[in-house]
């Protein structure tokens, strides 16, 4: 997707930012977080966030990151462009963004520090 592609979903439409899931462990559940996305992609949404919007961004490891990631674009793909979650010290921001792309995310959300 290139830029103006990106900039005509993100200016129109709905933006939505799924819950991940984790079980009671705190692991993250891929299967019912492509049920929740499966459930939510015919509704509309011009675009889904993955791994950032509910502030899970901060509390993951990276394998996790790349998973949720994973999942989301394969269960969307073809349906829902998603937008990745990225952030933290600059390094790690790009890590995770070109993580983000090597995955097929359409573009990335750069969530500041504190």
């Amino acid at each position: 997707m290139n830029p103006q592609e990106l900039k005509s979903i993100l200016s129109e439409g709905l933006l939505s930012f799924p819950l991940t899931d984790f079980d009671a462990a705190g692991d993250f559940r891929a299967d019912t977080y492509a049920k929740r996305l499966e459930w939510l992609a015919p509704y509309g949404a011009s675009a889904l966030f993955a791994a950032g919007g509910t502030g899970e961004f901060f509390s993951l490891e990276a394998s996790e990151y790349s998973e949720i990631i994973k999942v989301a674009v394969d269960t969307c793909r073809g349906e829902v462009p998603i937008l990745a979650g990225t952030g933290g010290a600059t390094r790690q921001a790009i890590a995770y963004a070109q993580e983000a792309e090597r995955l097929g995310a359409a573009g990335v959300l750069l969530l500041p520090t504190t």
